[in-house]
């Protein structure tokens, strides 16, 4: 099993905020490359945001999954790794 450190969460969440400037959800696919592997996050998100400022103040998960390549070009089969929406969630919102 592979190992997702607190900097890819890092990266996960300043990939999702550029992306979610101004909505109100999110879906895509997002990937981190480190140590030549390729961690991958398939996410589908509800954001909710402060009437007032548009802060975002909450995120709820509708789906995701996460594996990890063990090449940059994703050739080989996907592995299991340890991604944790929990610790996801600590970067997004604190």
């Amino acid at each position: 099993m592979y190992r997702i450190k607190k900097s890819h969460y890092r990266i996960f969440a300043e990939q999702i905020a550029q992306q979610i400037e101004g909505r109100d959800w999110f879906s895509g696919v997002l990937e981190v490359a480190s140590d030549g592997l390729k961690h991958r996050l398939e996410l589908v998100l509800v954001v909710y945001r402060d009437a007032q400022s548009g802060e975002v103040v909450d995120v709820a998960d509708v789906w995701w999954d996460s594996c990890t390549f063990t090449d940059e070009s994703c050739t080989n089969p996907p592995k299991i790794n340890d991604f944790d929406f929990a610790k996801l969630y600590k970067e997004l919102v604190g």
